[in-house]
């Protein structure tokens, strides 16, 4: 009875040593670049709400792209910064009546 126990154990411990072999991160550490900073800040929630994503469509169809830090105004409309044609960073908002304009 004790010689099957022994056998699995051994069998499991075989199986588990190969499998941390086989890991990519099995305490090996892979050079990382360098975190750049981007100008824009950080990037919005994932999940953003229902408004939060109809602004930022609207800025989008308005030429600017990597729309980010998405926030409520306290007149209802929307500030953020994004990047113009020229790729350059810029502040824009968002009124309530669709329109964008580039804000300094």
């Amino acid at each position: 009875m004790k010689r099957p126990l022994i056998v699995s154990i051994l069998i499991l411990a075989a199986a588990v040593a190969q499998a941390e072999a086989r890991s990519p991160i099995g305490g090996a550490t892979m050079p990382r670049e360098q975190v750049q900073s981007d100008p824009l800040g950080p990037r919005s929630d994932p999940t953003p709400t229902v408004a939060e994503a109809v602004a930022r469509t609207q800025i989008e169809k308005s030429g600017y792209t990597s729309v980010r830090g998405l926030q409520r105004a306290t007149n209802g409309g929307w500030n953020a910064v994004a990047r113009d044609q020229r790729n350059a960073p810029v502040a824009v908002s968002l009124d309530n009546q669709g329109n964008v304009t580039q804000t300094r």
